[in-house]
């Protein structure tokens, strides 16, 4: 009985490799030594047996699935929409795949979704209904029926395309680009409840929402996917990627509908990373965040403290935040090592209150579209209920008009409490610059509680600008670097893929 038992066992994991080729050729030269938070991290296996290479969505999806330990390399462009058949999927494609044929719900429109949340709009359509005249060439009340089912439908036709997009990583895995060709192209990484992963040297490229909720007129959505989301996951290192909104990394233009600026890739709660309910032991390092607005989120809503509180400790070290406007990251009831990173971002906002500090004209910042009135750059550090937030030697490199402005390094929740302050610890010992200038961390943190409290949008030691009761990380960086220069060097000569 023994026996037969073995031999279904290997038989059905002989069922999950078809298809898969293991893989024993040439691998990208990578440091294999995590570090930070993750540094108890191994990834996945990397036994000859164990270790695969995926060409398509199909064989990606194969080898995630493997109840094993793995290592997955990824050849070239994989792209989240791509079908079993090799064709892509559009928008229209996941309608008309919701529900059986001949569902109602295949009726459901983007536009008319759009149009149904139009008080004016429909207060028009209402009228012609009960005047028994035709509206826009269509049988008004017959009209009037189907917009009204466009909200409920919706969420339906997202599922589908969440189905399609979606890929759950499982414990003790590595994901690893091949060359700097890899990229996961509209594919929706998702790490629940697992430990141990990697994730290096890819391209990932969050899916576009086909069907994204409006948030408020006229340019802010609440769209549905992360490029990377962790939930009550420990052990994560992330590095060596690149995390944008398309392939060419430019940023993408809004599409216009009824007066609407659509967002397809930012949302209250979705960002290009995404961690909460208690995520543990994460190092984000030498990683690139392209042309987005709202970018790593970290940490959960006040609802949600208990599960995050005493867990959440995050490394951010490395990566050039290269116009990302906000959320650089954005910290909750964690505490977050931000050590040497890049920001490159054009501030063309107003001041908030004044700084002395002085631009030069050097800028590395790379082409963006216009953007709509919310994509703007709003802010760098986000120090958020609870957290603890110890920062050292990171480089601000601004363009714009107000390129010398220091009120938006920082940004602070008017739901922190004094009773339970948030902690931001500046070492004295290391610099930071802005343009090229020493600026003080710590003396515009504290004129950013200040002024906060000043506005009424902030409770007076609510937030501590203090290294009292910080404690050290214990554990050392890959380099000591102690100014913005050496670490504007250090970061574009090493974020990124290779």
């Amino acid at each position: 009985m023994a026996l037969f038992t073995f031999l279904g066992l290997l038989a059905s994991l002989c069922t999950y490799v078809i298809g898969l080729q293991v893989y024993d050729g040439p691998t990208p030269d990578l440091s294999s030594t995590p570090f930070g938070y993750a540094q108890a991290s191994t990834g996945g296996s990397t036994n000859e047996s164990a270790v695969y290479v995926a060409s398509t969505l199909a064989e990606l999806k194969e080898a995630v699935e493997l109840p094993y330990t793995k290592t997955v390399y990824v050849n070239g462009t994989i792209h989240g929409n791509e079908l079993a058949d090799g064709s892509l999927a559009d928008c229209q494609t996941y309608i008309d795949t919701t529900g059986s044929d001949g569902s109602a719900v295949r009726q459901f429109n983007f536009t008319l979704y759009i149009l149904s949340l139009n008080s004016t709009y429909t207060s028009l359509v209402d009228a012609a209904a009960e005047a028994g005249e035709p509206f826009e060439g269509r049988n008004a009340t017959e009209y009037k029926e189907l917009l009204g089912h466009q909200n409920g439908w919706r969420p339906v036709v997202v599922g589908t395309q969440k189905a399609q997009v979606g890929l759950r990583l499982t414990n003790n895995m590595s994901i690893i680009g091949l060359d700097k060709s890899a990229a996961l192209d509209g594919v929706n990484l998702y790490l629940s409840s697992v430990d141990n992963v990697w994730v290096r040297n890819l391209k990932l490229v969050s899916p576009a929402d086909c069907f994204p909720a409006p948030e408020t007129f006229p340019s802010s959505w609440n769209a549905e996917f992360d490029a990377v989301g962790l939930v009550t996951s420990t052990n994560v290192w992330v590095d060596g990627c690149e995390l944008q909104d398309q392939l060419s990394g430019e940023y993408v233009v809004p599409d216009e509908i009824d007066g609407w600026q659509v967002d397809r890739f930012d949302g209250k709660l979705e960002c290009l990373f995404d961690c909460e309910d208690g995520t543990d032991n994460v190092t984000f390092s030498h990683n690139i965040i392209r042309n987005h607005h709202k970018s790593l989120l970290i940490g959960g809503g006040t609802k949600e403290a208990d599960r995050d509180l005493g867990k959440m400790h995050f490394t951010i070290f490395g990566n050039h935040f290269n116009n990302s406007a906000s959320r650089n990251p954005l910290m909750r009831f964690g505490t977050f090592d931000i050590a040497n990173n890049l920001y490159s971002y054009t501030n063309d906002a107003e001041p908030l209150f004044d700084t002395d500090t002085t631009a030069n004209t050097t800028d590395y910042l790379t082409s963006r579209a216009a953007a709509p009135a919310d994509a703007v750059f709003q802010y760098n550090l986000g120090v958020y209920n609870q957290s603890t937030v110890h920062v050292r030697a990171n480089a601000f490199m601004a363009s714009g008009a107000h390129a010398d402005d220091a009120s938006r390094l920082f940004t602070i929740s008017e739901a922190t409490l004094p009773d339970r302050p948030a902690r931001v610890c500046v070492d004295a010992g290391v610099e930071s610059t802005l343009n090229g200038g020493a600026v003080n961390l710590a003396d515009v943190a504290g004129a950013t509680v200040d002024y906060f409290v000043e506005e009424g949008r902030a409770v007076e030691g609510a937030v501590l600008v203090t290294c009292e009761g910080v404690v050290e990380e214990g554990y050392e960086l890959p380099v000591t670097l102690t100014n913005g220069k050496d670490v504007e060097e250090y970061v574009l000569a090493n974020a990124g893929q290779v």
